[in-house]
């Protein structure tokens, strides 16, 4: 259908988007406008009843982009082979007969994505916030096995879960935070100039048997331990969650971890 080739200008050449499918021609055009108008990627597209064959075109995205194994249906029906297929292969079909409703399912469906990604990326310590801790001498609760310490937060933010290295001496790898407290009550989170209770626990055995005191002391500077792939989900998913000053500590901790002796 030349019409329809002339529509698919507005296709991914990289095939990456959501498949579109509409009840006419007409329809589909006007969807196809509105979806570029909102920076909406289109992978696929077709005219009619959504089929089995149109469901496997959106599967195609489960594992290059998952965000996009989407059907965005406008005004049209979906038949019991397609819903089955889709269920299946993990592929989320929405359905509206006005156009502005597909975007509302599509924005809450990505909100709800990318919140689902940040709490998978900090769940398993991909993603480190930048950090740098003053250990105070006068505050040491615990010296082994969790060590219990006051800290300074020098620079950064301090989130629990975060893991802590003291690269002046070799990158030695301590612990993870696994609680904070700031004025005897827990926090999940604490920023530059705060001074708070900071407890690190082991992540394995060897790390159960350092003992503050002996392989380091308060004279150490503490940071977070950041990586490559860190850096990387810190930029694409929580760019807005630090300041100026933050992503600066996270070039200087580039430069000290991933650019440096540890990768």
């Amino acid at each position: 259908m030349e019409d329809l080739d002339e529509v698919m200008g507005d296709v991914s050449t990289e095939g990456r988007g959501v498949h579109v499918q509409a009840s006419t021609l007409g329809a589909l055009e006007a969807l196809m406008d509105f979806l570029r108008n909102s920076s909406i990627p289109v992978g696929s597209i077709n005219i009619g009843p959504v089929h089995k064959r149109d469901v496997i075109k959106a599967a195609s995205m489960v594992d290059k982009a998952p965000e996009y194994a989407l059907v965005l249906a406008f005004d049209v029906k979906v038949m019991p082979e397609a819903a089955k297929v889709a269920k299946e292969s993990k592929v989320t079909i929405f359905t509206a007969d006005i156009i502005y409703h597909l975007f509302d399912k599509f924005t809450a469906h990505m909100d709800d994505f990318k919140a689902s990604k940040r709490k998978s990326l900090l769940d398993t310590g991909v993603a480190v916030f930048p950090v740098q801790l003053k250990i105070m001498p006068e505050h040491v609760f615990n010296k082994r096995n969790p060590i219990v310490v006051g800290c300074e937060i020098v620079d950064g933010v301090l989130r629990v879960g975060t893991p802590l290295c003291i690269p002046e001496l070799g990158f030695l790898e301590i612990g993870c935070v696994t609680s904070i407290q700031s004025n005897h009550k827990e926090v999940q989170t604490a920023k530059k100039g705060q001074e708070v209770a900071v407890k690190i626990s082991p992540l394995n055995d060897q790390q159960g048997f350092i003992l503050f005191g002996r392989q380091f002391d308060h004279k150490h500077a503490l940071f977070s331990k950041m990586t490559r792939d860190g850096i990387a989900a810190l930029k694409t998913h929580f760019k807005d969650d630090l300041a100026a000053d933050d992503w600066r500590l996270v070039q200087k901790l580039k430069r000290l971890f991933v650019n440096g002796v540890q990768h």
